[in-house]
């Protein structure tokens, strides 16, 4: 079975440890790009959900080779302070793994 992964600055890494999740902190976005080119490499990772600001300092040809890749699928995912709260966050990140994977995935509480 293939591996999440999440690349995400140090103030919301441990909320996704807590979650099950492998998760790799960065202070910076040089950080990000270490731990991302890294990841991409391994086999075992199927997934990889990365910070948007981290993902968007990324040159262009990088985001589009990484668009291009079947696996793993690398998605950006929005900072807390850019997204709305309660349910919606959930249906966001919920439509976000389904688009990445294929497949409905429910998640449950905050």
């Amino acid at each position: 079975m293939s591996k999440l992964c999440v690349i995400t600055n140090r103030s919301l890494a441990d909320g996704f440890r807590l979650a099950g999740v492998e998760v790799y902190a960065a202070d910076t976005a040089e950080m990000a790009r270490s731990a991302l080119s890294s990841l991409i490499r391994d086999e075992d990772v199927g997934m990889v959900a990365i910070d948007a600001d981290f993902y968007n300092a990324l040159d262009s040809r990088t985001r589009a080779r990484l668009e291009s890749r079947y696996k793993p699928v690398v998605i950006a995912i929005p900072a807390p302070t850019r997204m709305v709260p309660g349910e919606r966050r959930s249906r966001y990140i919920s439509d976000l793994i389904q688009r990445a994977i294929g497949l409905k995935i429910t998640v449950k509480g905050q």
